[in-house]
């Protein structure tokens, strides 16, 4: 196929109701895959056409999500792991799978933002990863797998302590997590101590009294004899 027939094939999809032409343009994609590079430009039109149609149809969430996850497959090999692209459409999967509760795509994705190798690369990239961190360390402390919980909050804080250096109210957020997993394991000093720095950085970064006051409410608790 040329790159005129694949336009015209996108058009014609894109033009169909709903997601009528969503079976047909993903034969094509098959075909493409099967005669050119795996990096073709004209695969990644196609992936961002086939997303936008399978978007078109509430109803098949799995097709959606299958799409976005190839889609975000091909910017991975084609563009490199940390392309913003890349980590934006991995971002992007896995609050989407988050959402429909499919918990093994959202974990997959936010596996991919954890082993990105980010180092040297902007802030946002970061602020992504830090998110991937949380939800991948959500699922493991719903699994009781705590210890891999707090390895991950752990490194979610020490992201966020680079990032915000100053305080700021994500730094508080991670330290709320990090004392979470540590008084579930049992680490009831440094909970109390994790809790502490929470509260200060919350006082200085302006918290108000609801965002203080659950704080307030895990330290009376923690110091209690």
């Amino acid at each position: 196929m040329t790159d005129d027939d694949i336009d015209h094939a996108i058009a014609s999809a894109l033009a169909q109701p709903g997601d009528a032409g969503l079976d047909g343009l993903d034969a094509v994609r098959e075909r493409v895959e099967r005669a050119r590079d795996a990096a073709d430009p004209a695969l990644g039109r196609l992936w961002d056409a086939l997303v936008r149609i399978a978007q078109r149809a509430g109803d098949r969430v799995d097709d959606q999500l299958a799409l976005a996850e190839g889609r975000v497959r091909w910017l991975q090999a084609a563009r490199g792991p940390t392309h913003p692209d890349t980590l934006d459409a991995w971002s992007d999967l896995g609050e989407a799978a988050d959402l429909e509760g499919a918990h093994d795509v959202a974990a997959r994705a936010w596996e991919a933002l954890v082993g990105a190798p980010v180092a040297g690369a902007p802030g946002p990239a970061h602020a992504r990863l830090s998110r991937a961190l949380r939800g991948l360390a959500g699922r493991r402390l719903a699994a009781g797998r705590n210890a891999e919980a707090r390895a991950l909050f752990e490194r979610d804080l020490a992201t966020n302590e680079a990032l915000h250096p100053g305080g700021h109210p994500q730094l508080a957020l991670s330290l709320g997590n990090l004392a979470l997993v540590a008084e579930r394991l049992g680490e009831r000093e440094r909970a109390r101590a994790l809790r502490e720095r929470q509260r200060a950085v919350l006082v200085a970064a302006g918290g108000a009294p609801s965002q203080l006051g659950p704080v307030d409410a895990h330290l009376a608790r923690l110091r209690a004899p």
